[in-house]
């Protein structure tokens, strides 16, 4: 699942240069991104292959039985005492930016699964990016009115730590990308 360990880092590295490059086009203008990754494992205590079901003994001890359907590749391979390696990465990227058309909403994605003969794994990854238009901006208040793709309004508080919050104007688009990428496979 190396390849799969790759994808998350492909997507977290194109999260930054997304927003290195929103970053020099817009000097003035605010931006920001947060990501997270989080890896767990488990152990395999039991398995019923006829209803392909395995139960999952945490880090913690608190256990889990998951069915997996058709599309795990490769289920008789699983076996009790195998570790379960599930490693969860997702970042939000913020910025605003000059008008570019009309608000939009899309999302994408994308699934890996282990080639037939190897262990057990899969790997996700999705991107939701949406665009909103600043209709109204109070300044004093740190309040902006936002559209989205749909024509509804929001209201959002502006907190303090955002800087260059002056920069922002009536009729800018503030995009938000949400990306996230899962990678589980058996391990050991």
């Amino acid at each position: 699942m190396n390849r799969t360990l790759s994808v998350i880092c492909i997507v977290g590295f194109s999260m930054g240069m997304l927003m290195a490059c929103t970053q020099t086009e817009n000097l003035a203008k605010p931006a920001a991104i947060a990501s997270d990754t989080v890896e767990t494992q488990a152990t395999v205590i039991a398995i019923n292959r006829h209803e392909r079901e395995v139960v999952l003994r945490g880090e913690d001890g608190t256990t889990m039985g998951y069915v997996l359907d058709d599309s795990v590749r490769n289920f008789d391979q699983i076996n009790v005492g195998d570790t379960v390696t599930a490693e969860y990465y997702e970042a939000v990227a913020i910025a605003v930016e000059p008008a570019s058309g009309k608000p939009r909403a899309e999302e994408t994605g994308s699934m890996q699964r282990a080639p037939l003969g190897a262990k057990p794994g899969a790997s996700t990854t999705r991107m939701r990016e949406i665009t909103a238009t600043v209709l109204d901006i109070d300044y004093a208040n740190r309040l902006v009115t936002l559209q989205g793709p749909a024509g509804q309004t929001r209201k959002v508080k502006v907190g303090p730590e955002v800087e260059n919050f002056m920069s922002v104007k009536q009729g800018d688009q503030v995009l938000v990308r949400h990306t996230e990428a899962m990678a589980v496979a058996v391990t050991e």
